[in-house]
């Protein structure tokens, strides 16, 4: 329609405009950018205000790969006749090619309001609902996606716009009747619910733990059931599980954890696993046990430098293999120079191989990276420089271990 009013007004009295146009067309279709690209950029000096001149030569420029000039000219041309839904979907197709979704999303907009009967359909509703949650209009976000959810109650991204919504609201009872469905909707692919589950324990407290643990444990176990090899689910099973102090079961989910992981080729999540079963077997007194687990993580990953922190520091406290330990120590500070943690360890070995003059500097550099808030490393320190004849310092930082003591801490 567009197409013939345009000829219609380049018809009175200027028939080869006309014929101009129509080339200008024909080439376009027959992918000849430059030859329309041309065409059309002579007949918009003529009639400016054409708006069909304008749509095809913001066509043109876009096939050429002249975003700023096409964006300008669809722009013009939905300024010049803003009921035409061509100019409208050209507009919205070039935003959507540049990522820039917030303009993208007003467009759809505007597409909803000019034809609803094609337009009222989840992808379009969740669009312009992710578009009303980034302005923080919460309450119109959540209309978009109740409408996307009546159209298709299993479309995934308007059920995640709305769980959203509902979490920064703090509606949580309605929150986890959608994230039941959410995880039960075979639609949605093991990963991404596992991720979302993932995120929302990230940011609990002990509080929402408090209210909602049992409703999350129960999702926690559907994803497990449902992806027994995926393996952010077991690790948020995992997670549960040790808030929850289930010491034998902890042991047993980074078991699962463990094989998931190596059927996936995950290699973080299973030196994960493996390092949280040597520190759970050592807790239990397993010590042989926690060794084992430790000497697997430290085959798969020779630099994970919690594992060779612990596995030093457990060392030491049975005094054994202190050379052993000392080498794994010393290259967990090599790739973490500054972790308080991991100086006291090095350092306190270094002391009981009789060489706390080499342990001193460690201390030292401890306690300007976080080391004047632990009691541990306080009294460390102090026994080192009892050890090197400095009464007095020994003194005061082993009075500011007994007030950490007194903290907590």
């Amino acid at each position: 329609m567009s197409l013939f009013l345009s000829c219609c007004r380049l018809a009175c009295g200027q028939e080869a405009d006309t014929d101009k146009f129509l080339r200008g067309v024909t080439n376009y279709s027959q992918e000849r950018f430059a030859a329309a690209g041309e065409i059309f950029s002579g007949l918009h000096r003529d009639f400016p205000a054409d708006d069909a001149v304008s749509y095809y030569l913001g066509l043109t420029e876009f096939a050429l790969g002249q975003v700023d000039s096409s964006e300008a000219h669809l722009r013009l041309a939905v300024s010049q006749d803003s009921t035409n839904i061509w100019y409208w979907e050209a507009l919205a197709s070039l935003y959507s090619s540049k990522g820039e979704r917030s303009s993208f999303a007003a467009i759809c907009e505007k597409l909803l309001e000019l034809n609803p009967s094609q337009y009222n359909n989840p992808y379009t509703l969740t669009v312009v609902g992710d578009e009303m949650m980034n302005r923080r209009a919460d309450a119109k976000a959540l209309e978009y996606y109740d409408r996307a959810l009546e159209l298709d109650p299993d479309y995934a991204p308007a059920e995640l716009g709305r769980l959203e919504i509902l979490r920064f609201q703090g509606n949580f009872p309605p929150f986890f009747l959608t994230l039941d469905h959410f995880v039960r909707n075979d639609l949605v692919r093991d990963d991404i619910k596992s991720q979302y589950i993932g995120a929302l324990m990230e940011r609990m407290d002990s509080r929402f733990y408090w209210v909602w643990g049992e409703q999350l444990n129960k999702l926690a176990d559907i994803c497990v059931k449902q992806a027994p090899d995926d393996p952010g689910a077991n690790l948020n099973k995992l997670r549960l599980t040790i808030i929850e102090n289930k010491q034998d079961s902890i042991i047993y989910m980074c078991g699962r954890l463990a094989e998931a992981a190596r059927k996936a080729g995950d290699k973080e999540n299973l030196v994960l696993a493996l390092s949280t079963a040597g520190d759970m077997s050592w807790q239990l007194g397993d010590r042989r046990e926690a060794y084992r687990f430790y000497d697997e993580a430290l085959e798969v990953d020779p630099d994970c430098t919690a594992v060779l922190n612990n596995y030093a520091y457990y060392l030491s406290e049975e005094g054994r293999l202190l050379r052993k330990a000392l080498k794994m120590s010393r290259r967990a500070i090599a790739l973490e120079p500054d972790n308080a943690t991991y100086l006291d360890t090095c350092g306190w070995i270094l002391h009981l191989l009789g060489r706390p003059k080499e342990a001193k500097p460690l201390f030292k550099h401890a306690m300007i990276y976080g080391g004047k808030d632990s009691s541990v490393i306080l009294e460390h320190y102090s026994e080192i420089l009892e050890a090197l004849g400095e009464r007095d310092l020994s003194i005061y930082y082993g009075s500011l271990a007994e007030q950490k003591k007194s903290q907590g801490l």
